[in-house]
């Protein structure tokens, strides 16, 4: 009898479940929707990018991203609004980010345009293009531009422009407090006409550094951002634009059309005098890209 109860005891102990090997997720991760309404920012052209939400979280070195793919337009704002899958709970986010990326989502984003802490008491995030990390703070950026030539036809200063200014008879950039941008931007230079339809959108080039040519120069007389191409400029419905842009769009030199986002800008007139000067006014101050991130289950 003592032996039976042995093997009795033995058969019991070897029935004891074996450890799962994949526990359950904490109840907390899941899916959670998601409401970020973004002021001082348009719609983008899907040929030239996509706007893209990522979240950083405590202990993950990689991000999580969401496409930007639904949202509703508000006066000069966008509400996006969606689902994302979250690997834990909200109050593991550190911070927020929204980037312009390629139709192909890199691994990490390219350009960064809007950063901010996570806040896991509201759930929330401001987030603004000049926090640590953003875009950029171009708030204090002045410029002028110059119609002039050297060529002995006068005339065609009106078809030719550089962001400088003559100082004592030398050429000297005309831009100030116009920080170089961060990884993965650079300034386009553009005409912009909307009095024709489809609107004349001529691209001029890029640069970073005003006080040197843009990407394209071969019809440049002075190194400065600028150039001559034949078309007259004295439409008074047309602007001269500087953007911020994302260097993926640009990396062929023929971008589908300006970012939304304008940093400096001026009114062209209908009468271009030779060495006319015009001072471009600051669309950053006004208008930098900021908006709340709200997470609930």
């Amino acid at each position: 009898m003592a032996i039976m109860v042995v093997l009795a005891l033995g058969g019991c102990s070897s029935s004891t479940p074996p450890q799962q090997s994949n526990p359950k997720p904490p109840p907390n991760a899941g899916t959670y929707n998601f409401q970020l309404n973004v002021a001082n920012i348009r719609a983008l052209d899907t040929s030239s990018g996509e706007y893209v939400l990522w979240l950083r979280m405590i202990g993950d070195t990689a991000l999580y991203p969401r496409r930007l793919t639904y949202w509703t337009v508000g006066s000069d704002s966008l509400d996006f609004l969606g689902t994302i899958q979250l690997p834990h709970s909200p109050d593991s986010i550190v911070s927020v980010y929204v980037s312009i990326e390629p139709s192909t989502v890199p691994a990490n984003p390219s350009s960064i345009l809007m950063t901010g802490a996570f806040d896991s008491v509201t759930d929330s995030a401001f987030i603004s293009a000049a926090n640590h990390g953003g875009a950029g703070d171009y708030s204090n950026a002045k410029a002028s531009v110059i119609f002039t030539t050297k060529s002995p036809d006068t005339d065609q200063a009106k078809s030719e422009f550089y962001l400088m200014d003559f100082v004592h008879g030398v050429p000297t950039s005309s831009v100030s407090n116009l920080s170089i941008p961060p990884h993965g931007w650079s300034f386009g230079l553009w005409v912009l006409d909307s009095n024709f339809y489809p609107s004349h959108k001529f691209f001029y080039g890029t640069f970073t550094n005003p006080d040197s040519s843009d990407t394209n120069p071969t019809n440049s007389d002075y190194p400065f951002p600028g150039g001559y191409y034949p078309r007259p400029l004295n439409d008074p419905g047309a602007r001269l634009e500087i953007t911020l842009e994302p260097d993926f769009a640009i990396q062929s030199n023929h971008p589908a059309g300006p970012s939304p986002f304008t940093v400096l800008w001026v009114r062209l007139r209908q009468f271009i005098n030779y060495n006319d000067t015009l001072n471009l006014a600051n669309g950053w101050s006004s208008f930098a890209p900021h908006g709340i991130l709200k997470l609930s289950k």
